[in-house]
């Protein structure tokens, strides 16, 4: 009888399992991790935008992602200059894709756009397909680089 109660609480919880996954931020071989009910917890900001493999418009809700990496230790602003501008933001999946991007892209110093970290899809969390964490870049022409299944960011300086 206890075997199928387990059985039955995971069959239940499974969908809710996304929403429990952290993310987390390696810099320079030091990882932050913010968990699920943390990352939740800090403000979020909403945009929409056309998902051009849905071919339709959805609002979407995430936290800035300068402010993940700044959690994490990441300077941005004045700071980020000289050899701080050889830095990438390598964004992790759990399928196993990275995508690579300028740390500056993500600064506002640099970049007029909010690079968001998005946990929920028209007010609902992520589908398990896109689930835990999707990175969304407005203003990109092409969703290439929206990386969905997103697991966190790991920072890394280039020579």
């Amino acid at each position: 009888m206890t075997r199928l109660l387990l059985l039955v609480s995971a069959l239940l919880l499974a969908p809710l399992a996304p929403l429990r996954a952290q993310f987390s931020i390696t810099v320079n071989g030091r990882t932050t991790t913010i968990p699920a009910a943390e990352f939740a917890a800090l403000p979020h900001q909403d945009v929409s935008a056309f998902d051009a493999h849905e071919k339709q418009e959805h609002t979407y809700s995430g936290v800035p992602a300068q402010a993940l990496l700044e959690k994490a230790g990441v300077v941005f602003g004045e700071a980020l200059r000289g050899k701080g501008l050889r830095q990438v933001v390598i964004a992790r999946t759990r399928d196993h894709y990275a995508i690579v991007y300028a740390l500056a892209e993500f600064d506002p110093a640099f970049n007029p756009r909010t690079i968001l970290v998005v946990d929920r899809q028209d007010g609902q969390p992520l589908p398990e397909h896109q689930a835990p964490y999707r990175l969304l870049i407005p203003g990109d022409k092409r969703p290439a680089r929206w990386a969905r299944m997103l697991t966190g960011f790991e920072v890394k300086s280039v020579e």
